[in-house]
């Protein structure tokens, strides 16, 4: 067992976020790190000892280490020290060496500042609030004040003027869309002054 390696395989290595195996692709990489020495190489275990440590089946294992491959993370080894240990060879397994040199603190981060993990690409997952994300990462959460419902006037019609169509605003989208962007990555915006409200007061 490798502290080093183990350590890599929990803290740095940079499996994505967004793959719908990612877990499986976790525990896979840690039952090999747990054979390996302290450069990550000579991991050699069964598949059989590899579904006890994983609990997974022996064909999610084998696709497991062969994706581990395809992404750079592992490679098949020397087996010079397995079959030194193993006389007979039909009971060799494969031998791997892990990558440690890939490492996320010399890539992207694993999360952004406000904790949400990134994806393969690099771009932060969707949360279920507000909140937005540029291809920078920049949060463009609209401005609460034009998230407010709109203001009724007499006989329950909205106050509202309806979509200019010289803003990003669509018909049914809601106020906070009425909002002119100041740059391509739309990073800052401002309010129409055509179909937004004022902040104190009704529709122009």
């Amino acid at each position: 067992m490798s502290i080093e390696a183990i350590n890599w395989a929990l803290n740095h290595a940079p499996i994505p976020t967004d793959r719908k195996d990612a877990s499986t692709l976790a525990i896979t990489l840690i039952a090999l790190a747990n054979h390996a020495g302290p450069d990550g190489t000579d991991a050699f275990l069964s598949v059989d000892l590899m579904t006890t440590y994983t609990r997974l089946s022996r064909r999610t294992v084998q696709r497991s280490l062969r994706s581990l491959e395809e992404l750079g993370l592992i490679r098949k080894g020397n087996t010079r020290v397995r079959d030194a240990r193993i006389e007979r060879a039909d009971r060799r397994p494969q031998v791997y060496n892990l990558v440690l040199s890939a490492r996320l603190s010399t890539g992207q981060p694993t999360e952004r500042q406000d904790g949400t993990p990134l994806t393969s690409t690099g771009r932060r997952q969707r949360t279920n609030g507000v909140s937005g994300a540029t291809k920078r990462g920049v949060n463009t959460t609209p401005e609460p004040s034009f998230n407010r419902p709109a203001p009724s006037a007499p006989g329950g019609r909205s106050a509202v003027s309806p979509e200019c169509g010289q803003c990003d605003a669509r018909p049914g989208d809601p106020i906070s869309a009425r909002v002119i962007w100041a740059d391509e990555d739309r990073t800052r915006s401002t309010p129409c002054p055509c179909c937004a409200p004022q902040r104190l007061g009704g529709a122009r």
